[in-house]
């Protein structure tokens, strides 16, 4: 353990040892002061450079005061700074780290890349936890269409924006406590009008109606739960209502209902059709140096971002890399018999928009039959596209329908995009 410390302390850009060299230097100058202020010989025959270096001149009065004061003004900054940087340590220590291990963390995460992450749902979150370790320069953009459960229900009554993927995403970035995170993710169970919904979508609601936005509301949920990164609502437009419709025709209304889709979708829309774009996520996009796309429900948590004209017009003009990341594995109702290629050619021909990268993941586990979902199979190549598929394994082995968040982070980590 002891080891492993030494070798962070000694790592470059910690930020500590300048502090601590300039602290020493300050003790012996102060000492050194005390010395000649004291008339104290420090050697009988001292060479001509170095008593010249120590004012060897002037008065030992004079000379001493020089020397404490110096050492006193070094000995105070770097204390400072000292302070401050364990302070620093301290309010980032989580899950019972050392200070120097998380202070480490801290400055390696704000050198990470700016990533600007689009999409909802479990797939984003499950993307962001695992993001968060080699970034702290995160934004999730998440979609404002869901309509069913907590969230559906909050945004009727309350006239306000759903929650449910915000707080998803909030508790996916936190760097709090575990208790924290259980308790903004905890549901009631209750036959009362509680029934069902999440703490955090409360919590959340409370916010918007004390901060009088849901962004502001965001943002103080973030303070709350000590995100590492931001979230914004891709739009601020609280009627926008997400309609799909069949193969054979039949209209759907509301992302609840698309999501249960008797047949297959042929096309999605939002209405209203200019529904305005949150300024937070389009400056976001402007700056985001990776952007990436889902993984999730394709058709209710993925494109509905995209639907809104200046976001699709943002990551178009945007020369970060774009990278779509496809699913592990298909999702009853939404994407039944989907591969690599339908994924993309649905995403591409719903926004007109071209990605750099498609991330696939390489080891399909078989899964079992009661789930109704199909795990993707690996390609490496997709006709028509221009762009570069990366494999590699991502699944998570102990849920092989979702994506393993360390894996997925070591991708990024590792690819030169």
């Amino acid at each position: 353990m002891w080891n492993s410390r030494i070798r962070v302390l000694l790592r470059p850009g910690l930020g500590l040892k300048r502090w601590l060299l300039l602290l020493i230097l300050g003790i012996v100058l102060f000492s050194f002061g005390v010395g000649f202020a004291m008339a104290i010989s420090v050697s009988p025959k001292v060479l001509p450079v170095l008593q010249a270096i120590t004012l060897g001149e002037l008065d030992p009065m004079a000379r001493g005061t020089i020397f404490i004061v110096v050492g006193l003004v070094f000995g105070i900054l770097a204390s400072h700074q000292i302070y401050l940087w364990v302070l620093a340590g301290a309010s980032y220590q989580r899950g019972g780290t050392d200070i120097l291990t998380a202070v480490n963390r801290m400055q390696r995460q704000n050198r990470g890349r700016r990533v600007v992450a689009i999409g909802g749902g479990t797939g984003v979150s499950t993307l962001l936890r695992g993001l968060k370790h080699i970034t702290g320069n995160l934004t999730a953009i998440v979609t404002i269409a869901d309509d069913g459960g907590s969230s559906g229900r909050l945004r009727e009554d309350m006239h306000m924006p759903p929650p449910g993927d915000a707080r998803n995403c909030l508790i996916a970035l936190s760097e709090s406590s575990p208790l924290m995170e259980e308790l903004f993710d905890y549901r009631f169970n209750v036959g009362s009008y509680l029934n069902g919904h999440s703490l955090g979508n409360l919590l959340l609601a409370a916010l918007y109606e004390k901060r009088g936005g849901f962004q502001e509301g965001l943002e103080a949920a973030a303070q709350l739960l000590a995100v590492s990164g931001s979230v914004v609502p891709v739009s601020n437009n609280i009627e926008m209502v997400l309609v799909g419709e069949t193969v054979s025709g039949e209209i759907l209304r509301g992302e609840s209902a698309i999501g249960y889709a008797a047949e297959p979708l042929k096309f999605v829309w939002i209405e209203p059709r200019e529904a305005e774009a949150n300024n937070a996520a389009l400056e976001a996009i402007r700056q985001a140096e990776l952007i990436v796309i889902g993984p999730g429900s394709l058709y209710t948590s993925i494109i509905p971002n995209f639907l809104i004209p200046l976001i699709s017009e943002a990551v178009t003009e945007s020369k970060a890399p774009k990278i779509f990341v496809c699913n592990v594995a298909t999702q009853p109702h939404e994407t039944d018999n989907y591969g690599v290629e339908e994924h993309l050619k649905v995403f591409q021909s719903h926004t007109g928009l071209e990605v750099t990268h498609v991330l696939v993941n390489n080891k399909v586990i078989d899964l079992p039959a009661e789930l109704g979902q199909v795990a993707i199979q690996s390609i490496s190549s997709i006709d028509g596209f221009r762009g570069k598929v990366i494999l590699a394994d991502v699944v998570d082995d102990n849920f092989p329908t979702r994506h393993d968040p360390m894996k997925i982070a070591a991708v990024f980590a590792e690819t030169n995009w």
